[in-house]
This record gives C-alpha cells, sequence and structure tokens, in this order.
C-alpha cells in the first residue's frame, strides 16, 4: 500500500483525500502522512473490521460491511468537515459505525481484538485431537477454529509489522494459560474456579461496555 501510493503520488490532484484499507496502521501512515504533506494531498488511514477467513471473488458478499465497525486514523489536525463527510461515506456503504483513534492506538488494541485470536486459533487447531471432532463439536469449536484458515502470508506481514504490541498480548495469554495449567495439575478445584470466574466477569464487563457504546 505504502510503495503504490509513492509510486503514483504525482498522479494525485492536490487536495485529494487518500485512503488505505489495511489491518495495520503505523507502519502505513507515519511514511504516507509525510508523503501528504510533501505533496499537498491528505492521507488518512482506514481499517474496516468487516474481513472473513476466506478470500478471492469467489467469496464476495455485498453484505460484508453491513453493521461493522469502520476505523480511521487521521494525522493530528486533520479538518473536521472532512472526517464528517467520510464518515458519512462509510455508512452509506453499510457500516454501524465509525471509531477514530491514533496508529498507536489502533495497532495496541488491533493486536487483542485480531491478531491474537487467529495466532490462539491456529495453535488451537493443530491438536491431533482436532482429526477426530466429527459428532463431538459444536458452538465452541466452531468459533475457536473459523479464523485458523486465514491467509499464512497476508497475517505473517501483519503480525511482524505489529510484533511488539502482539508479543505483549502473546506474553499475556501464555500468562494466563501457565495458570490454568497450574491449577489443573495441582488438582486445585478453588483456584481453578476462581480463574474462571474471574475470565466470565471480565467478559461480562466487556459486554456491558460494547452495550453502551
Amino acid at each position: 500500500a505504502v510503495e503504490y501510493v509513492q509510486t503514483h503520488a504525482d498522479r494525485l490532484k492536490p487536495g485529494v483525500t487518500v485512503m488505505d484499507v489495511c489491518g495495520v496502521k503505523r507502519c502505513v501512515c507515519e511514511p504516507l502522512w509525510k508523503l501528504a504533506e510533501e505533496r499537498g494531498f491528505t492521507f488518512i488511514g482506514g481499517h474496516p473490521m468487516a474481513g472473513l477467513e476466506v478470500g478471492g471473488f469467489d467469496h464476495a458478499s455485498a453484505e460484508l460491511f453491513q453493521n461493522a465497525s469502520m476505523i480511521l486514523t487521521p494525522p493530528h489536525g486533520a479538518d473536521m468537515a472532512l472526517l464528517e463527510r467520510l464518515k458519512k461515506f462509510w455508512c452509506r456503504l453499510g457500516f454501524a459505525g465509525v471509531t477514530v483513534t491514533t496508529p498507536e492506538n489502533h495497532d495496541r488494541v488491533i493486536a487483542y481484538t485480531s491478531q491474537l485470536a487467529h495466532i490462539a486459533s491456529s495453535a488451537y487447531i493443530k491438536s491431533r485431537t482436532a482429526l477426530d471432532h466429527i459428532g463431538f463439536s459444536a458452538g465452541s469449536y466452531k468459533d475457536m477454529t473459523r479464523v485458523a484458515r486465514l491467509d499464512a502470508a497476508m497475517w505473517t506481514e501483519l503480525f511482524l509489522d505489529n510484533g511488539d504490541n502482539l508479543l505483549s498480548e502473546l506474553d499475556g495469554l501464555i500468562s494466563h494459560l501457565a495458570e490454568y495449567r497450574q491449577a489443573l495439575a495441582a488438582g486445585d478445584g478453588a483456584a481453578l474456579q476462581t480463574l474462571l470466574q474471574a475470565g466470565r466477569e471480565q467478559k461480562l464487563t466487556a459486554d456491558r461496555k460494547d452495550y453502551h457504546a
């Protein structure tokens, strides 16, 4: 994306607005904000939270954006009137709302809400028991394994471009898993129940924040 804009910058009319739809923002916004300032156009980062675990035209869907969230990462001092026009533009495509944030915050949060989930799914499906799931699996198995069908090349690039944030989230997950393992190995039902209850309460708190957003 960065290379494309750099290569075609001389074709951009002064005053035009350029956006991307990449899954990471710092490595895109920083060089293109600088280029936009030099060439007289506006660059605003964008990330539609509306992907599928499969790709290609065969899987295209006219409903993909319906009720999804669009994230914008504008430069400091961006024109508020322009941002309002962009919000209306994306909402007309079906998005339920538009979130405006910084590239740094985008990459920090997306490491948890998207990237860590893909790693966890990929690791989870590698159990040999997965081959025996037929007749034994329901919603929890399907939810955990859906995104394991990822595009390996694309997600490798995304993970590496956001490695610092993703490593932090991955370390946290490994630490939490170790707590569950320790309680289970010790046969400590009280500790295991406490861990499960804490997870349940965190989920309920997150759901309440989502409801009031």
